[in-house]
């Protein structure tokens, strides 16, 4: 493995934002969304590594309000490299992921698309 390669307990091999799942778990037009982080791994124990919290206003701008990897996964990278080396490349992953992989318009369409079941649901109630 090279230097800049994080790594996930279960042993799976992080090299950039590619080697990320991502699972838009929180479809909350009013309280915002959430998307998690996953491993590839599909036997991980662990298999969440962190999330993005983010909100989309009425213009339908996305705000990120946080993203983060949890703390075992940072620990484990931390004992293995140092920690200011682990936290420079997952700050790196972090934007990566948040600029690269997420597919935000996908994720505007389908709360638009919420919204429209609700508002369908409640012209029937």
């Amino acid at each position: 493995m090279s230097e800049n390669t994080i790594q996930c307990p279960c042993g799976q091999p992080i090299h950039d934002y590619t080697d990320y799942l991502l699972l838009y778990l929180k479809k909350d037009s009013d309280e915002g969304g959430e998307i998690d982080i996953l491993c590839r791994n599909d036997y991980c124990y662990l298999r969440e590594l962190g999330y993005l919290k983010f909100t989309i206003d009425k213009a339908r701008k996305v705000t990120l309000e946080k993203g983060k990897f949890y703390a075992p996964y940072v620990t484990w990278n931390a004992t293995r490299m140092s920690e200011a080396r682990t936290v420079e490349i997952l700050k790196i992953h972090l934007v990566d992921i948040t600029e690269k992989l997420v597919q935000w318009e996908k994720v505007i369409r389908g709360i638009d698309k919420e919204k429209k079941a609700l508002s369908s649901e409640e012209a029937t109630a």
